[in-house]
């Protein structure tokens, strides 16, 4: 028998020790294998995920567009609404135009129209 084959064999031992002992294995929170749950229990809070593979600007739209749907629900219905004042529920931002001292502009849609809007 060769050195490799005793040493997967002494880590299949190792691996039923640690299942008779309490369960599979259980990702920490720097990303190591621990005994106890196996990986199947977890929720996504215990998941852990590579930033690189997020879309981490498709996740900022959808929270941009939640945001102005909650936002755009008013609290105070007899308030009453400024001319320059929009409705956000119809305002979806697209893209990043340009950014500046005075603030940032963004392409979208309102109300199905192509639009640009500065966030100062």
């Amino acid at each position: 028998m060769d050195s490799n084959t005793s040493d997967e064999i002494r880590e299949a031992e190792k691996d039923e020790k640690l299942e008779t002992q309490g369960g599979g294995s259980k990702v920490n929170d720097i990303g190591s294998l621990t005994p106890g749950k196996s990986l199947e229990s977890h929720n996504s809070k215990d998941m852990i995920f590579r930033a690189d593979k997020i879309d981490l600007k498709s996740l900022d739209v959808q929270l941009e567009k939640h945001l102005s749907r909650v936002w755009s629900r008013s609290t105070d219905p007899q308030k009453p609404k400024e001319v320059w004042e929009i409705d956000l529920s119809k305002l979806e931002i697209k893209y990043l135009v340009a950014r500046g001292t005075y603030g940032t502009i963004y392409r979208g849609t309102y109300d199905k129209q192509d639009v640009a809007g500065q966030i100062a």
